[in-house]
């Protein structure tokens, strides 16, 4: 049981260098093939850990995110992957109630991703709502450093969203449409 967690630690952290990376691109397409990486990082660490439903949403996490940056618009497509992980999740699902939380985390990241595909925003902001749910679950099955970089994912990923925002904010004043006019 050392041995595993080691392991897993070990492979969560190269999850982690990954993601955080992710966090920092300014691109969909680009955070989704760095996102890719850190799946197969995420998926291999939850086996050694034992936590099956998190390896469930990995794998449908990679078909995702590929379908995501290729640009694939297919409703159909986006529903048997969402459907995917819910009922691989709950087959796989050997933690109880605990073992829904990587569940409910790709069902809310696939909707976003699905339906924000050029809003570079929204997608961050339902990206760190995803690390939140996975920073309980890595607890769970002992995957501190998981833990720690879903924190910290968190973290920089919010920081990076703050400064899109406060960029924007400043393009508007500059250009006049963030001022209000007396009428």
């Amino acid at each position: 049981m050392q041995t595993a967690v080691i392991i897993g630690n070990i492979l969560s952290l190269c999850a982690m260098i990954s993601d955080s990376f992710s966090g920092t691109r300014k691109t969909h397409k680009e955070m989704m093939g760095v996102q890719i990486v850190s799946q197969f990082f995420y998926g291999a660490s939850t086996i050694a850990l034992k936590g099956y439903s998190g390896t469930a949403q990995n794998a449908v996490a990679v078909l995702r995110n590929y379908a995501a940056m290729k640009n694939i618009k297919s409703r159909a497509l986006e529903w048997v992957l969402i459907m995917a992980g819910v009922v691989l999740g709950a087959i796989f699902n050997n933690l109880g109630l605990l073992g829904w939380l990587p569940i409910v985390a790709n069902f809310e990241y696939s909707v976003a991703v699905f339906r924000m595909k050029d809003n570079e925003k929204g997608l961050k902001a339902a990206f760190i709502a995803n690390m939140v749910m996975y920073v309980a679950f890595n607890i769970v099955i002992k995957n501190y450093v998981g833990a720690l970089s879903c924190s910290v994912i968190a973290v920089t990923t919010a920081i990076s969203l703050t400064k899109a925002i406060s960029d924007r904010a400043d393009d508007d004043i500059i250009s006049g449409q963030g001022q209000q006019r007396d009428l």
